[in-house]
């Protein structure tokens, strides 16, 4: 047995904790060694893959059990693995590797995702042609209590045996769901080309993890049958960027923008993808326009500086605007395209069919739920007059103390109150459509139980534009059309519910 000395301490650790993290881009810095280990012994190597009939693989398994506590991530590789020396420096800050221009840039990724995931983790290693393996625990209790001296185990292995396992424990985090289907995803983007190019083989708890690509099938076709993509090369002080373009047939806003790639491992991608505004137009608070979901493409960028987390390009000078106008240069003619073609009526904004499915299953589960069969079966009902003088009370008081968010249209004026003061009992909205030809006042209250069904910016919008659709149907039945007819309200308001596919057409 023998030691390892650390040169970090518990605020350096703690540090680590409050990073900025994607749990995709944590678990990538395990990918990244593994990988970048292989690249710098290939040689070697892929002569021992062709004699196991394997190539090298990757599995990062999550085992979630009933109380967090007993949760833990192993990442296993049979990669080159480590010497004792090289552990060695693996646990030292501020050594980064002898070639720094990889994926293990800054020598602190397993460092700094080890302790993001988990207060303890235990590293075992066996580098191939050695015959030692070697294990040692890193516990950020015994680190604060100042003991920088980690004992190392070591025992007997064969000499060509090669791999490398991380078990980190005591997790702060748990996964499930939608994040489980984004780590998955994310992933597979991140490490496109070694798995598409057969270099990699990964895989999530046991799923082997697929690239599925851009074949020209899936993009809009010219005149001549000929997909609109464009390749183009570049040179951005004084570095060279390649890259390609195209315009998708069936887009959506999470699959436009570029993917960023450095060393073939991809930096940034959709649904975050890189949107220059030169292109895509102002990005803050986010736009589904038709040139959002249909102008995709990647970027390869080398020699660029990459964030420590290796989620971003850290952009110096003017780098950045002049990429952003070299790319409007070489493809500024497949935005109009983008933007004129229309394969359907409607954009590819709607659902997909998983979607659907989805959220049928859950309307017919609530509507054969005990809870919604009393409510509509329930015969008390307040009088109108009664719910009229509380909605006019609870209108008075929000409208005497909260400032409206006002929009005019011509002669009507639209003041929209969004309230976070109001009761869970209060109603969901409050609409005054018919007290003044000249206002129609809309109050929406945050704090009923509904809001927190919305996901997102996206899911708020739409649940905006109902309230105000809503009231401004009834206003125009009402004063235009002398009528509150339910159907006559419903026409109304479908053209309304036209309005941001009809501004997205129109837009150049």
């Amino acid at each position: 047995m023998g030691q390892i000395k650390i040169n970090f301490t518990s605020d350096i650790i703690n540090s680590y904790k409050r990073l900025a993290y994607r749990i995709w881009f944590a678990l990538a810095e395990y990918v990244d060694n593994s990988t970048q280990a292989y690249l710098n012994n290939q040689k070697v190597l892929d002569i021992v893959y062709e004699e196991e009939q394997r190539n090298l693989s990757v599995h990062i398994n999550y085992h979630k059990d009933t109380n967090i506590k007993d949760d833990f991530f192993e990442i296993i590789d049979n990669s080159m693995g480590m010497s004792f020396e090289e552990l060695e420096k693996a646990f030292q800050i501020g050594l980064p590797p002898n070639d720094n221009s990889g994926r293990s840039r800054y020598g602190l990724g397993m460092k700094t995702a080890s302790f993001w995931l988990g207060d303890e983790w235990t590293i075992t290693t066996k580098k191939l042609g050695e015959k030692k393996e070697y294990s040692i625990t890193l516990n950020i209790e015994t680190i604060a209590d100042g003991n920088l001296a980690l004992d190392i185990q070591d025992k007997d292995a064969e000499i060509n045996e090669h791999y490398t396992i991380i078990k980190v424990s005591n997790l702060r985090r748990r996964f499930k769901g939608m994040t489980i289907g984004k780590i998955k995803s994310y992933l597979s983007s991140i490490y496109r080309f070694d798995i598409s190019s057969d270099m990699l083989d990964l895989f999530w708890n046991d799923e082997k993890l697929e690239w599925n690509g851009y074949s020209d099938d899936d993009f809009v076709k010219n005149s001549e049958r000929q997909p609109y993509k464009r390749d183009f090369e570049l040179e951005i002080d004084g570095k060279n960027v390649t890259g390609w373009a195209g315009v998708l047939s069936n887009g959506s806003r999470s699959k436009g923008g570029f993917a960023l790639v450095q060393g073939n491992r991809v930096i940034q991608s959709p649904p975050n993808g890189y949107k220059p505004e030169t292109i895509f137009g102002e990005q803050e608070g986010g736009i589904n326009n038709l040139v959002n979901q249909r102008l995709v493409g990647e970027l390869f960028l080398e020699g660029f500086e990459v964030s420590h987390t290796k989620d971003n390009i850290l952009w110096e000078g003017t780098q950045m605007d002049d990429l952003d106008d070299a790319i409007l240069e070489q493809i500024g003619d497949l935005r109009k395209v983008a933007n004129e073609f229309r394969k359907n009526a409607v954009d590819e904004r709607a659902p997909s069919d998983e979607d659907f499915d989805f959220a049928v299953d859950k309307l017919i589960s609530e509507l054969n739920s005990g809870e919604l069969s009393d409510i509509v079966l329930s015969k008390v009902v307040p009088p109108d007059s009664l719910i009229l003088d509380s909605n006019k009370q609870i209108e008075k008081a929000i409208v005497e103390s909260t400032e409206p968010t006002i929009i005019k249209l011509a002669g009507l004026t639209i003041k929209l109150y969004i309230d976070d003061r109001m009761s869970a009992n209060d109603p969901y909205v409050i609409n005054d459509s018919i007290g003044d030809k000249d206002t129609v006042i809309v109050i929406v209250n945050k704090n009923h139980p509904f809001w927190n069904e919305l996901d997102g910016a996206k899911g708020i919008l739409n649940y905006l534009r109902q309230c105000v659709y809503d009231a401004v149907s009834e206003w125009k039945a009402y004063f235009i059309k002398s009528t509150m007819q339910p159907d006559t309200i419903k026409h109304i308001k479908d053209d309304l519910m036209r309005v941001p596919f009809i501004i997205d057409k129109n837009k150049v």
